[in-house]
């Protein structure tokens, strides 16, 4: 299942993270900026999940990925 959440900040891709920790189904959540253009997914692998388990993993683990779409994809997101 693909959940798509369109969001204006990085705190909401780490409050819908952490909502995917107890999950065991295979789950997949792509996060749009509010022009729709994709930022960044997460997908239930053993290393999210793990990094899931810890606030602190978790908010260093979505700030990675929103590094990685401002500066190699080009994503104009704001923080």
């Amino acid at each position: 299942m693909i959940d798509k959440y369109v969001i204006s900040g990085i705190n909401e891709i780490w409050y819908h993270l952490k909502k995917y920790k107890d999950r065991t189904d295979e789950w997949r959540a792509d996060f749009y900026d509010v022009e729709e253009q994709l930022i960044c997914s997460f997908e239930g692998d053993e290393e999210t999940m793990e990094r899931l388990q810890s606030d602190e993993e978790t908010y260093a683990m979505v700030t990675e990925m929103v590094d990685i779409a401002i500066n190699m994809l080009g994503v104009d997101f704001v923080l």
